[in-house]
């Protein structure tokens, strides 16, 4: 019998441990399903289950190749600001000629006050979706979080996987990235750009969590996955999926767009 579930973890290590806890995957299941390598992204559940654990070289490098990927500029969480004091390395001229004692310019930096911002990131495609657009759309939202944390925001990142089976719906969702740590790109590209994070392993979440037979499911996307997050009671502030994403064509937006949504959420 299909029954409802949602489970929150804390990194990929503690997803594995739960699912690892169900025992040995099978070849008869849809998650050990050794034909079609090509649409599963893996030969089998064993060998995906490492690459993701380890992370994954080619993918990363096709985020770190793909279209405004900025992860080289640390987040230093300050501001600077030009100021006026007895010493500085130019004159301020207006108050030169007034008089005052604070006639010169300086810099000073400032600590921008960090607010902390929890983002779900539906991640997963329909099966037809070219890699290297799937890469491209990763790698802006990838962006947008580190020109929000460059300007005192700090992110916590969650891959979503949601799917409903006659209306029956269960789901996951994952850290991968913490509030208090820079984005790890290898650690990242395997849950954002594999397929077989939305087959292998979404597959066995449902089949030992929720008993569904895969094959019937259908992903959630887009005010889906906000309305299934609610259900649930998960907090967040921004929740989108890869095809929210995809509509936004540049970081700016992207960013604006993140900003306005936590806005509301927070009124």
């Amino acid at each position: 019998m299909r029954k409802e579930c949602f489970k929150q973890f804390g990194s990929i290590a503690e997803m594995f441990k739960y699912l690892d806890g169900f025992g040995e995957v099978t070849e008869s299941s849809e998650a050990g399903c050794l034909t079609s390598p090509r649409w599963y992204a893996s030969e089998s559940y064993d060998e995906a289950r490492q690459r993701c654990i380890k992370g994954d070289d080619n993918l990363a490098k096709m985020l770190r190749g793909s279209d405004k990927l900025d992860i080289h500029v640390p987040s230093t969480g300050t501001r600077k600001r030009m100021m006026t004091g007895v010493a500085g390395f130019a004159p301020h001229v207006p108050n030169f000629l007034a008089g005052v004692p604070n006639n010169m310019i300086f810099v000073k930096e400032q600590k921008v006050q960090k607010k902390v911002l929890t983002v779900m990131y539906g991640c997963n495609t329909l099966g037809d979706v070219d890699p290297d657009e799937i890469a491209k759309v990763s790698a802006r939202v990838l962006s947008c979080v580190m020109s929000m944390e460059r300007k005192g925001y700090r992110i916590n990142l969650y891959a979503v996987n949601a799917a409903e089976e006659r209306y029956v719906k269960s789901g996951f969702c994952v850290k991968i990235k913490d509030s208090g740590q820079h984005i790890d790109v290898l650690k990242c590209a395997f849950p954002l750009l594999s397929a077989a994070w939305n087959r292998r392993f979404a597959f066995r979440f449902r089949e030992v969590a929720s008993n569904f037979s895969t094959q019937m499911g259908h992903t959630v996307y887009g005010y889906e996955l906000r309305s299934f997050l609610d259900q649930n009671n998960v907090k967040y502030d921004i929740a989108l999926g890869y095809y929210d994403a995809k509509n936004v064509k540049t970081v700016e937006e992207l960013e604006k767009l993140f900003i306005e949504s936590s806005n509301k959420l927070n009124k």
